[in-house]
């Protein structure tokens, strides 16, 4: 069996199998805080160890839609 065709898309939290995309869908499906996208996905709720890569997913995801709704480029400041 090859295990790689098992992680296309590869998947952020393994224990319930949500990967990027289904991190993006979520948002763009209403998921508009962390515990609603956690709800829809059912990610970070297995055993956890990947919440801080779900939350940081998570994150880009709803300022990529708040700033294509608003018009604005999402901003990084680097820090010194």
């Amino acid at each position: 069996m090859d295990f790689t065709s098992l992680m296309r898309p590869r998947k952020l939290c393994l224990c319930k199998g949500v990967s990027r995309q289904d991190i993006a869908d979520a948002v763009r499906g209403g998921a508009e805080t962390f515990r609603q996208l956690i709800d829809k996905t059912h990610a970070t709720t297995g055993c956890g160890t990947c919440y801080h890569e779900v939350y940081a997913a998570f994150r880009e995801e709803r300022e990529k839609l708040v700033a294509e709704r608003t018009g604005q480029l999402g901003l990084k400041f680097e820090q010194p």
